[in-house]
C-alpha cells in the first residue's frame, strides 16, 4: 500500500461559530442602536418579538416551578396537585393568553404598515387624478374650436336641452 504525502492537508471548515458570533454582536448593537432612537422610524417590537415570547415562558415556568416547591413545603399533596394539574394548565393558559397577546401586536404591526402603503397609494392616485384634470381641460378646449363642431356635425353655438315638465302646477300656470 502506497500512501501518499502530496496532498495537502485538509482545511478545516470555515469557522461558523465566528460567522454566528459576529452576527450575534452586530444584532447586539443594531438591538441597542435602536432601542435609543427617537425618532421611532422603525417598530422595533417586531424584531424582538420572538425573543420576548421565549423570555415570558421561561418566566412563566419558573414562577410555576416555584409555586410548586412552596407546595411540596406545605404539603406532599398539595405539592404533587401543583406540579400535576395546576401548574400545567396554568402553564397552559398563561402561554395561550400570551401567544395571542403578541400576535394581537403583530397584527396590529402589520396592518399599521399596510396603512402605510395605502397612504402612499393615495398620493399616487392623487396625482394620477391630475391628469385626469389635465384630460377634461384638453376636451373642453376642443368643445371651443369651431371647425371641430363643423367637422362633428353640431351647431356652432352650444345650445341646452330643454326640459319638458309634466308637473300639474305648471300647467296652470302656463296659458296653452
Amino acid at each position: 500500500m502506497v500512501e501518499n504525502n502530496d496532498r495537502e492537508p485538509q482545511q478545516a471548515p470555515p469557522q461558523k461559530v465566528n460567522v454566528k458570533l459576529r452576527r450575534g454582536f452586530f444584532w447586539v448593537v443594531q438591538y441597542w442602536r435602536e432601542l435609543f432612537n427617537f425618532r421611532f422610524d422603525k417598530y422595533m417590537i417586531i424584531q424582538v418579538l420572538p425573543g420576548v415570547y421565549g423570555i415570558a415562558l421561561t418566566v412563566i415556568a419558573m414562577g410555576l416551578l416555584y409555586l410548586c416547591v412552596e407546595a411540596f413545603m406545605a404539603s406532599t399533596w398539595r405539592g404533587l396537585f401543583y406540579f400535576f394539574v395546576a401548574a400545567p394548565v396554568t402553564f397552559l393558559v398563561l402561554a395561550s393568553v400570551l401567544r395571542a397577546l403578541l400576535e394581537f401586536y403583530m397584527v396590529v404591526f402589520k396592518i399599521s404598515e399596510h396603512v402605510d402603503e395605502l397612504v402612499g397609494l393615495r398620493d399616487t392616485v392623487d396625482r394620477l387624478s391630475g391628469i385626469g384634470d389635465t384630460v377634461d381641460e384638453m376636451v373642453s378646449v376642443t368643445r371651443r374650436i369651431p371647425f371641430w363642431r363643423v367637422l362633428s356635425g353640431g351647431s356652432s353655438s352650444p345650445r341646452k336641452p330643454e326640459i319638458k315638465s309634466d308637473n300639474r302646477k305648471d300647467r296652470k300656470d302656463k296659458p296653452e
